[in-house]
């Protein structure tokens, strides 16, 4: 075999054990478990505006199918982590408006019992987690309760490589994705 052929079948295996050792760490990288925080806080100056900074502190969370999601709130107020259709996320103010009276936002405070669907007064929350779809955090209408200064963990049972739409049914300008990976080992 010629010096040019050996070291181009060389150069060939390094490269496809180079692929290979970058592909692994990047399945590996996605956690089992991990945490999610509602962040921020709401101010206001009287004849001048409110200032509102509450959000999630990640805007993607890649975990591995059937691992857990650690929900904890540092803002001091009441949250969900609700999975909606993308098409529902709001991206505008008149979006946000929309989520609520006829919206996914007000679908969800029902599904939670913290609006009476008769009368549509609101009260206080009477199920903390609603799973619309297979046991598990899997489809649009999932949605978990995060009480004040408290936390919360559920499992995300979604199909590897499809991505839940999360956003807080209480206040929808908080969204993140989850992304959804192969369960490794």
């Amino acid at each position: 075999m010629s010096r040019r052929k050996a070291a181009r079948l060389a150069i060939s295996a390094l490269a496809i054990v180079v692929a290979a050792a970058v592909a692994v760490p990047a399945l590996a990288a996605a956690p089992r478990n991990t945490t999610v925080k509602s962040i921020g806080k709401v101010t206001m100056v009287p004849n001048r505006g409110i200032t509102d900074s509450m959000r999630f502190n990640r805007d993607l969370v890649t975990i591995q199918t059937g691992g857990r999601i650690t929900l904890v709130d540092e803002s001091k107020e009441p949250h969900s982590w609700s999975a909606v259709k993308r098409a529902q996320v709001p991206g505008t103010l008149r979006a946000v408006d929309a989520c609520f009276g006829k919206g996914p936002c007000d679908d969800l405070a029902v599904a939670h019992g913290a609006i009476n669907p008769d009368t549509g007064e609101e009260q206080e929350p009477t199920t903390p987690l609603v799973n619309v779809g297979k046991d598990g955090f899997n489809t649009a209408g999932d949605s978990v309760l995060i009480p004040p200064g408290r936390k919360t963990s559920v499992k995300i049972t979604a199909a590897p490589g499809s991505t839940l739409y999360m956003i807080c049914a209480i206040h929808p300008w908080m969204q993140n994705k989850v992304k959804a990976v192969r369960r490794v080992g």
